[in-house]
C-alpha cells in the first residue's frame, strides 16, 4: 500500500418492494443522483456501491442515465459494485437456498448490465449469520462488510478494528471488513479533524478503514444535497496524496496472513415474539416455500415462484425497531401479494384441492385452522376464533393484513358491549364494561373437512371469570367456506337466570388497496331481493378519504375495492347497524402510528335475551371480481 491509511468509502441505498413511486423519485433526486454525479467529478476517489435489486429495477425503468454513469465509473475502476440479497433479505430467517438465490439473482443482474461479476457483497444492516462464509463462497463472493460491533462482541479491541479478517464455515472462507459507524459520523460532521486524527494514529501501522459516510445517506434540503456532497468529497480530495482511497478487490490481492475469527449467531428471531405481526408474515413465508418446494416439472415457473417468495423476505419487514416497515400497509400488503402470487403458481402444479386442516401455522405450539378454498384462504385462531388471514386468491390480496398492538386486528372478533355503548366509545377505544370475547379461548367443537365447516364455542362462565356482566352469555360460532363466500353463523345464548340486554358486535378489520374516494366506495342497501341487482341499490354512501360512516338497518353493505377490482359484499339474514372507521388503527410498533393499517367495521345488533333465550344470525362475506368496476348511481 502506498499510504499508511487506506479508506474504503461505501454507498448504500434500498427501498422496499411495494414502496410508493414517489419515494423512489425522492430518493433518486435527493440522494442517488447528486451523490453519483458529484462523485463522478472526483475520479481519484474510489467507492463501493450497493443498491438493492428492487432499486436497480426501478432505476433501469425510469432513469437509465444513471446506469450509464455508473457503468462509466465501473469501467474506469472508480466504482466497485457490491452484490447482496436482491430484495435485501434478513439472512438469518431464510433458508440456505434462498440466500444463494437472492445473491445469485443480484450478481447476475449486475453482470448483465455492467459486464463484470462482482467480488463483494453487502449484508442488510451489516448483520451476520454463521453460515454466511459458505453461502458467499458458493456464490464466488470474496469479501463482505460487517458492523464493528460484531467484532467488539467477540473481544476484538478497538485498536484491532483497522484491518480485515477471515471467517470460515464448512471449510469455506470469506474476507470481512469491519465498518465503523462512529467514524462515518465523524467524517460527516468534522471531515478534516477526523482525517488528521486517523493519519496521526496510522503512522507506521498501515491501517484500513471502511466507512459508509452518513452524509451520503442522510437527508438534506433539496438545494443543498449536491453542495453538501461536493464539499465532503472536496475535503477528501485534499488528502488524496496522504490517504489511499482504494477498492476492496485491489486490497485483498495484496493481503496475507489474515487472522481467522468466528462470529456468534444472534437471536434475531426474538423479533417474532416481540412483534407478532412479523411472525405471521414469517409463518406465511415458510408455508409458501414448502408449497413451492413440492412443484415438479416446470423449472421456469418454479423459479418465478421463488422470486415472488423472495420479495417477501425484505429485511425491513421483519424489524421491530424505529426503522422497521412492517407497519407500512403498502409494503406489508405487497409482501403478502407476492406470497399469494407464489402460492397461486404452486397450486397450479400441486394438484390443488380445497381443504380444511388443523396445523400449527405460526409456530406457537397451538394449532390454527386453515381453510384453503378455490378463491379464498381463511386462517383462524383458536383464541377468539378470529380470522387472522383472509386472502382473495384471484387478486392475490390479503384483506386481513393489518399490523397492530398484540396482533389483535382480526376479523369476526366478537365483542359484548353494554346497552349504552356508542359510536364515540368505539372511536375512542373506550372498553369500559365491554367483554372482549376475541381475546378469550374458544373451544373447537366440530370440524367437517369434507364440507369445509368449522365450529367453535365460547362457554358461559361464572361471575368470577373476568367476563363481567356478560359472563352468562354463551357464543357458538360456525365457519363455512364455499368457493367465493365465507359464512359465519352465530348462536348467542343467555345461560344466566336473569334477562340480559347488550350489544352484540362482530368486528371486522379489512385492509383495502386504498381507502380514499378513488380507491374504495361503500354502498348499503336494505332490500334483500336486490342483493345481486347492483343497479337497484338504494342509499348510496360514497366514501370520502378519512371519513367515518354510520349505517343503520342495512341488509347488506358492498365494499368496492376499485384498485383490486373486487366487490366484497357483507350481508346478514337480518338487518344490522354498522360503524365504519377509516382513521388509522394504531400500530404497536415503535414507528409512526399515523400509517394506515386497516378499516375497522363494527357490526352491531342490540339484543335483549331472557333466561335461556337464543339468538341466531348468519353473516356472508362474498368476494366478486369485476373486470370493469361497477358504477353505482350517486
Amino acid at each position: 500500500m502506498s499510504c499508511a491509511l487506506t479508506v474504503i468509502l461505501g454507498i448504500h441505498y434500498h427501498l422496499s418492494n411495494g414502496s410508493d413511486t414517489r419515494m423512489f423519485e425522492r430518493l433518486y433526486w435527493e440522494k442517488i443522483r447528486p451523490v453519483l454525479t458529484t462523485l463522478h467529478k472526483f475520479p481519484r476517489i474510489s467507492a463501493v456501491l450497493h443498491f438493492s435489486g428492487s432499486l436497480w429495477y426501478w432505476i433501469e425503468r425510469n432513469h437509465w442515465e444513471i446506469l450509464m454513469l455508473t457503468a462509466e465509473m465501473v469501467k474506469r475502476k472508480q466504482l466497485e459494485l457490491l452484490s447482496g440479497g436482491f430484495y435485501e433479505p434478513l439472512m438469518p430467517i431464510i433458508s440456505y437456498n434462498d440466500r444463494l438465490g437472492h445473491i445469485e439473482m443480484l450478481t447476475t443482474y449486475l453482470r448483465k448490465h455492467f459486464g463484470k461479476r462482482t467480488q463483494g457483497c453487502y449484508l442488510p444492516e451489516l448483520a451476520w449469520e454463521v453460515s454466511m462464509p459458505s453461502v458467499l463462497s458458493s456464490c464466488n463472493i470474496a469479501y463482505t462488510f460487517i458492523d464493528e460491533s460484531c467484532f467488539s462482541d467477540i473481544g476484538i479491541k478497538e485498536r484491532d478494528l483497522y484491518k480485515p479478517y477471515i471467517s470460515e464455515d464448512k471449510g469455506k472462507l470469506v474476507t470481512v471488513f469491519p465498518v465503523s459507524k462512529h467514524l462515518a459520523f465523524s467524517l460527516e460532521k468534522n471531515t478534516n479533524a477526523t482525517l488528521e486524527h486517523l493519519l496521526s494514529d496510522s503512522e507506521g501501522k498501515n491501517r484500513i478503514v471502511s466507512v459508509f459516510p452518513l452524509c451520503l445517506n442522510s437527508g438534506c434540503a433539496d438545494d443543498t444535497v449536491e453542495a453538501s456532497v461536493f464539499s465532503f468529497l472536496s475535503k477528501l480530495s485534499a488528502y488524496e496524496n496522504k490517504i489511499d482511497f482504494s477498492l476492496p478487490s485491489k486490497l485483498i490481492k495484496n493481503l496475507s496472513y489474515l487472522q481467522k475469527i468466528y462470529f456468534p449467531q444472534k437471536a434475531v428471531k426474538n423479533v417474532f415474539i416481540e412483534y407478532p405481526e412479523t411472525n405471521h408474515l414469517y409463518a406465511k413465508m415458510v408455508f409458501v416455500r414448502a408449497l413451492i418446494d413440492q412443484m415438479r416439472g416446470d423449472k421456469i415457473c418454479k423459479q418465478r415462484a421463488y422470486e415472488e417468495l423472495w420479495k417477501a423476505q425484505d429485511y425491513d419487514l421483519y424489524c421491530g425497531s424505529n426503522w422497521g416497515k412492517i407497519n407500512q400497509g403498502e409494503i406489508r400488503s405487497a409482501a403478502y401479494k407476492a406470497l399469494l402470487e407464489a402460492e397461486n403458481m404452486a397450486r397450479g402444479y400441486n394438484n390443488f384441492t380445497p381443504s380444511l386442516i388443523a396445523f400449527d401455522f405460526d409456530f406457537d405450539g397451538v394449532k390454527e385452522y386453515l381453510f384453503q378454498g378455490e378463491e379464498i384462504n381463511c386462517f383462524i385462531n383458536e383464541t377468539g376464533a378470529n380470522i387472522f388471514e383472509l386472502d382473495y386468491i384471484p387478486r392475490a390480496w390479503n384483506y386481513a393484513v393489518s399490523a397492530v398492538l398484540n396482533s389483535k386486528c382480526y376479523s369476526f372478533r366478537d365483542i359484548l358491549a353494554p346497552p349504552g355503548f356508542s359510536y364515540s366509545h368505539a372511536i375512542n377505544n373506550d372498553n369500559s364494561g365491554v367483554r372482549l370475547c376475541g381475546d378469550e379461548c374458544y373451544e373447537m367443537t366440530g370440524m367437517d373437512r369434507q364440507r369445509c365447516k368449522l365450529c367453535f364455542r365460547l362457554p358461559a362462565t361464572d361471575d368470577n371469570s373476568g367476563a363481567g356482566n356478560f359472563s352468562a352469555i354463551q357464543i357458538e360460532k360456525i365457519f363455512n367456506l364455499r368457493k367465493n363466500t365465507l359464512s359465519v353463523t352465530y348462536c348467542v345464548t343467555n345461560k344466566g337466570t336473569t334477562e340480559k340486554e347488550f350489544i352484540f358486535i362482530p368486528e371486522l378489520n379489512m385492509f383495502f388497496s386504498d381507502n380514499g374516494r378513488n380507491g374504495l366506495r361503500i354502498y348499503s342497501y336494505n332490500e334483500y331481493e336486490s342483493f345481486s341487482k347492483h343497479s337497484e341499490k338504494k342509499d348510496a354512501l360514497p366514501v370520502e378519504g378519512g371519513g367515518d360512516l354510520t349505517v343503520l338497518d342495512a341488509a347488506a353493505i358492498d365494499f368496492q375495492d376499485i384498485r383490486n377490482e373486487v366487490i366484497i359484499n357483507l350481508s346478514a339474514d337480518t338487518k344490522f347497524d354498522a360503524w365504519i372507521f377509516f382513521k388509522p388503527v394504531s400500530s404497536g410498533l415503535k414507528t409512526n402510528n399515523s400509517c394506515r393499517q386497516s378499516n375497522r367495521i363494527l357490526v352491531c345488533k342490540r339484543l335483549k335475551l331472557a333466561e335461556n333465550a337464543v339468538y341466531n344470525i348468519k353473516f356472508d362475506l362474498t368476494f366478486t371480481s369485476a373486470s370493469h368496476p361497477i358504477q353505482y348511481r350517486q
